[in-house]
C-alpha cells in the first residue's frame, strides 16, 4: 500500500517559498497539518538547518492507495481542535492517511495510535487508568436521556466535554443534577461535538487555580508551564488563540490565561508524565495535571500538538523548535539509512 497527496495551488506557492528543493522526495520529511500558523516557526528552523521537507496541508486533500508517496518519514501535527477553525474533515482524513502510511511501513512521528489517543478523551482516560495514574471519574454517553439515569448519583460540581476536544471546546461546568437536566433539555445547545460523544467528568479544583503542562520531545522533558486560566477552559498556549468565556456573567466576562515557566516540577511528576507519553507512543507532545489542595496529583489531558511560546522558551533557556528539528533530522537520517540498505 502507498499514498500520494494531491495539493492545491496555494500550498504549492507556500512550498516554493518555504521549502528547500535540494533533496529528492525519498530523502525528505513530510509534515502533515491543518493549521499553518502553528507550523511557521518549525518551517523556519528546518530551512535554517537545511532539513528538506514538504508541508502537507490536509484541510482539503486527497490521497491514492495506488500511487506512492515516497517521503522518508512524516510528522503529524493535525489538531483535534481542527473543527473549531472550520477544518473538521481534516481529523478523519488524517486518521485514514496515517493508517495508510503506517500500513505501508512508513515512519510517522505522532502516528496513528497517538493521534487516535489525542482525538479521544475516553482513550486518554483509559490509558492513564491502566497506568494507575489518578484521573477524574468520568461517565460517557451519546444520549441525553440515558445520562440522566446514570448521573443521578454523580458527585457535583462536574464538567461536560466532548470526546474529541481541543482548546477547551464545548466544555461546560455543571453545578448540580438540576443544572445538568437543564442543559440536556436545551435541544438547541451544541453539547456533543463532532463525534456525538460526551463525557460527564468529576470537577477537581487545583489548589491555586492553575494547571501544570509538561512538554516532551522524544521522551525528554523540554519544559513545564504553570497555566492559570481566568474564566475559560481554553488553555491553548498560542498567542492568537481565541478564548470563549466559561461564564459570560462572571466578573467582567473576559477570558484570559497566564503562562509561566514551572521550574520546580517534582521528579515524580516528570516520571509519571514521561510514562504516559511513552505508553501513548507520543514522539512530540505533553501531559497536563492538577495539584489538589489535599496534595494529590491528578492527570487529565494528553496533547500531541505542542505550541511553544517564545517567552517560555527564553526564560527556560531552551530552543524547543530547535530540539524538535534535531529530533526530526535524526529520524530522517535513520529512514534514509534503512531505505539505502
Amino acid at each position: 500500500m502507498s499514498t500520494r497527496i494531491i495539493r492545491g495551488d496555494a500550498l504549492r506557492r507556500d512550498r516554493r517559498r518555504l521549502v528547500r528543493r535540494s533533496a529528492p522526495l525519498a530523502d525528505r520529511l513530510g509534515i502533515i497539518f491543518e493549521n499553518r500558523e502553528w507550523l511557521l516557526p518549525l518551517f523556519e528552523v528546518l530551512n535554517r538547518e537545511g532539513v528538506p521537507f514538504d508541508p502537507i496541508d490536509v484541510k482539503d486533500a486527497a490521497f491514492s492507495l495506488l500511487e506512492p508517496d515516497r517521503h522518508a518519514c512524516y510528522l503529524n501535527r493535525v489538531s483535534p481542535s481542527s473543527y473549531l477553525r472550520g477544518n473538521g474533515p481534516a481529523i478523519r482524513y488524517a486518521t485514514a492517511y496515517l493508517v495508510a502510511l503506517e500500513t505501508a511501513g512508513t515512519r510517522v512521528a505522532n502516528g496513528a495510535s497517538s493521534f487516535a489517543l489525542e482525538t479521544s478523551k475516553v482513550r486518554q482516560q483509559l490509558l492513564m487508568e491502566h497506568l494507575g495514574v489518578p484521573t477524574p471519574r468520568s461517565l460517557v454517553f451519546n444520549d441525553r436521556e440515558r445520562i440522566r439515569e446514570l448521573a443521578r448519583d454523580f458527585v457535583f460540581p462536574a464538567i461536560i466535554k466532548p470526546d474529541t476536544g481541543g482548546s477547551g471546546a464545548l466544555i461546560r461546568r455543571v453545578e448540580n443534577f438540576a443544572h445538568l437536566e437543564a442543559l440536556l433539555l436545551d435541544v438547541e445547545l451544541d453539547l456533543f461535538g463532532p463525534e456525538h460523544l460526551l463525557l460527564l467528568q468529576e470537577f477537581i479544583p487545583s489548589r491555586d487555580g492553575s494547571v501544570i503542562r509538561t512538554e516532551f520531545i522524544d521522551g525528554e522533558l523540554v519544559f513545564a508551564m504553570r497555566v492559570t486560566p481566568k474564566n475559560t477552559f481554553n488553555l491553548c498556549p498560542a498567542d492568537g488563540c481565541k478564548r470563549t468565556p466559561a461564564d459570560a456573567d462572571k466578573d467582567d466576562g473576559r477570558a484570559d490565561v497566564h503562562f509561566e515557566l514551572f521550574r520546580e516540577i517534582p521528579a515524580e511528576a516528570v516520571a509519571q508524565a514521561r510514562e504516559i507519553v511513552r505508553e501513548a507512543r507520543l514522539d512530540v507532545g505533553g501531559v497536563e495535571y492538577i495539584e489538589t489542595a489535599d496534595g494529590r496529583r491528578v492527570f487529565y489531558d494528553i496533547n500531541a500538538t505542542s505550541v511553544y511560546r517564545e517567552d517560555i522558551q527564553r526564560e527556560a533557556g531552551v530552543d524547543a523548535f530547535g530540539k524538535l528539528c534535531g529530533f526530526l533530522a535524526r529520524e530522517l537520517a535513520k529512514e534514509r539509512i534503512k531505505r539505502a540498505s
